[in-house]
Parts: structure tokens; C-alpha cells; sequence
């Protein structure tokens, strides 16, 4: 019986060198699921190829990739790039991760990258432009930790990212050591924040990388670079509507020592809460404005002009 078996695992080798994957597959299948014991390393190897050409590679199908992926992963172990030039295990596991990307599923996400040795994902790569596997998989690590607010979990990992990879793909240093403020300043560690934000900003100086450095400066009791940080995120380009909480820490900052100012700022923030339809701040609900007289244009023109000097 093995005798045959093997046979028909030879013939489905050659099926699959001609790339007729699907008739490969059939065979595999059919004789994996009866006989996997005499399955030998590249029969296995050649049978997740065929899984993920035709079931993986391609697929938009959320159960579909996850069911096929999982039985890659269960099929065969996952092989050192640093000696391979391709695995399927690490294929078939970073199409799962990119898929939940687009979908917004840091959680389901860390699981599969537990799935994966950093150890065995090279980071060589011909183009030095482009990332490599195992530089993406800290970068998505530390992301999915950060989202999930596992803040210890994300610094661990995109420290351990900065120790182990010596060059960086698209400043990907940089977003380490941003994650890294974020996940201190979360965890009330907002004086060693600023250490990494410093670094951040002499690359960058996103609204969003101002505005974490002045919440910082605000938890420290430091009013003054808290303001002077925060009108710079204000006086960026970017739309009102991607900076609502920005206003609404600007609120915080002036309401006991310039509460003109603060009010505006908490009238911009409520419009743009309002209009989206997002859940306000109880404090500025207790403030019982007028909402009928709220008119975002007016009120951006207002701060825009009082943080320009006009």
C-alpha cells in the first residue's frame, strides 16, 4: 500500500513541477487525509504550495484564507530563511497578517504572528529599500500590541526590533521609537517618553507626534512647552476633523488659566464630535454650550488666527 501511495505522491510531484496545481493538490489531498505518516518532507512542502497557490495566494475569502492558512501551518513547520529562499508557512502566515491589516484586527492578528519564529525570517534583502520579513513582523508586532493597548508588550517588542535589526526600511526606527512614547506616555511613564518623542521629532513633525509630545509635557506639569507644542499641531495643515482631540487636550490645558481660549477650543471640539457623530467628553458636556450657534469653519478660523499672532 505505501509502495502505491508513493507513486501517486511522484506522479503529483510532476503534476506540480508542470504547475497543474489543482490535479497535484487532488492527489495530495486525498491521500494526506487517509496517510499523512507517509508523507516525507517535500511531499508536504509541495502539498501546502498547492494549498496556497490555489486557496491562499488569491484569496478575499476571510474563512477560506484562515481554514487553508491554519493547515499550513499544520501541515508543515516553518523553514529558516536564512538558508531558504521561500517558505510557504511564512507565506501563507503574512497573507493572514495583511488581510487583517485591511481589516483592522490587531487581536486576531497577534495570534498569527505567534505563529512565527523571528529567528528564522532573514533580514537580507536585495533591495534595501523595501523591508524585510523579519523587520515587518516587529513592525506589525509592536502595531498590533500598541493597538490592543498591551503598552509593556509593544516597548519589549519594538526594543527588542531596534536591538536585533541594524538597518530600517522607510524610517521604521523612527516609528519604533514613536510607538514606544506612545506606550510610555499610556502608561503614565511620560518624562521617559519625551526622551523617544525628541528622537521622533528630529525625523518627523507630524501633528499627531506635536500633540503626543504636549500631552507629555501636560502630565508633567510643564504648562508651557504643553502650549507650545500644541499650537504647533494646531497650526499644521491637516483637517479639523483628524485633530478633534487635540482641541479637546488644548481644553485641558487652558481651562484654569485662560478659559476664553479653552471654551473655543472646547466649541471646536464638540462641533466636530457632533457632526460625526462620536461619543463627547463628559466634562465638556457638563459645560451645557449652545450647540445650535457651533459653526466649525468659524471656530478653526478663530483658534487658526489666535495661535498665528493675528
Amino acid at each position: 500500500m505505501t509502495r502505491e501511495i508513493r507513486k501517486e505522491l511522484a506522479r503529483a510531484a510532476r503534476l506540480f513541477k508542470s504547475k497543474k496545481h489543482n490535479e497535484a493538490y487532488e492527489i495530495y489531498d486525498k491521500f494526506f487525509a487517509e496517510n499523512p505518516e507517509v508523507f516525507r518532507h517535500w511531499d508536504r512542502q509541495r502539498y501546502c504550495w498547492c494549498i496556497y497557490y490555489l486557496f491562499i495566494r488569491d484569496s478575499s475569502d476571510e474563512y477560506e484564507l484562515m481554514e487553508y492558512a491554519e493547515m499550513v501551518t499544520d501541515i508543515t513547520d516553518q523553514q529558516d530563511l536564512n538558508s531558504e529562499p521561500v517558505c510557504v508557512y511564512t507565506q501563507s502566515v503574512f497573507k493572514v497578517i495583511m488581510f487583517l491589516k485591511k481589516q483592522d484586527d490587531w487581536e486576531y492578528m497577534l495570534y498569527w504572528l505567534g505563529k512565527l519564529n523571528p529567528e528564522l525570517l532573514t533580514h537580507n534583502q536585495r533591495d534595501s529599500k523595501f523591508a524585510s520579513k523579519k523587520e515587518d513582523y516587529y513592525k506589525y508586532l509592536s502595531t498590533a500590541y500598541l493597538k490592543c493597548g498591551d503598552y509593556e508588550e509593544c516597548i519589549d517588542a519594538s526594543k527588542k526590533a531596534l536591538n536585533d535589526l541594524d538597518s530600517f526600511a522607510f524610517s521604521g526606527d523612527v516609528w519604533h521609537k514613536w510607538r514606544i512614547a506612545k506606550s510610555l506616555n499610556s502608561l503614565s511613564r511620560s518624562e521617559e517618553a519625551l526622551e523617544y518623542l525628541e528622537e521622533v521629532r528630529n525625523t518627523y513633525s507630524y501633528w499627531y507626534i506635536l500633540k503626543e509630545t504636549a500631552d507629555c509635557y501636560y502630565k508633567t506639569e510643564d504648562r508651557e512647552n504643553a502650549i507650545k507644542y500644541a499650537s504647533k499641531a494646531v497650526l499644521t495643515d491637516d483637517p479639523a476633523n483628524m485633530k478633534v482631540n487635540l482641541y479637546y487636550l488644548i481644553y485641558q490645558i487652558l481651562k484654569d488659566t485662560d478659559p476664553d481660549l479653552a471654551i473655543a477650543h472646547a466649541k471646536l471640539y464638540l462641533a466636530l464630535k457632533l457632526e460625526s457623530g462620536a461619543s463627547i467628553a463628559e466634562d465638556i458636556e457638563d459645560l451645557n454650550l449652545d450647540e445650535d450657534s457651533l459653526d466649525i469653519n468659524e471656530l478653526e478660523s478663530e483658534i487658526t488666527n489666535r495661535w498665528s499672532g493675528l
